[in-house]
């Protein structure tokens, strides 16, 4: 019976990990600020040009296996900064401006943490790769 276990428990260990086979999307989360807004400040009128805060659904991030995509879902964004940091060791993989898209291929397994920044706040999301 222990050794049925055994072989039972090896076989669970040594199958391969499908969590990320097929594609799922990142749930991004608004970074808030820390720091007081000044009492002028854009955000305290929404209908001031150039103002409107970045908000989650203004990008889809999604990761399909250890392939991450980022799209932007907002046209009145010019641009984007993503930056991918391994939480483990600290590691940059990504790091780049972008319009419409970027991608990029995550080749080592572990936690991950993504970051978009835009001129009107910031996104922060977190995947796993195995």
């Amino acid at each position: 019976m222990k050794k049925i276990l055994l072989v039972a428990l090896v076989a669970l260990l040594t199958m391969p990990c499908v969590v990320n086979a097929e594609e799922v999307e990142i749930t991004l989360t608004e970074v808030i600020s820390l720091q007081p807004l000044p009492g002028d400040s854009p955000l305290d009128d929404p209908e001031k040009e150039g103002s409107t805060p970045t908000r989650p659904t203004d990008f889809r991030a999604t990761i399909d296996g250890n392939y991450l995509s980022i799209n932007k879902r907002n046209d009145s964004i010019p641009s984007a900064q993503a930056t991918v940091v391994n939480a483990m060791n600290g590691g940059i993989v990504l790091n780049q401006q972008f319009t419409n898209s970027v991608s990029q291929q995550i080749s080592n397994a572990g936690v991950y943490v993504l970051h978009i920044e835009t001129a009107g706040g910031a996104l922060v999301g977190q995947f796993m790769v195995q």
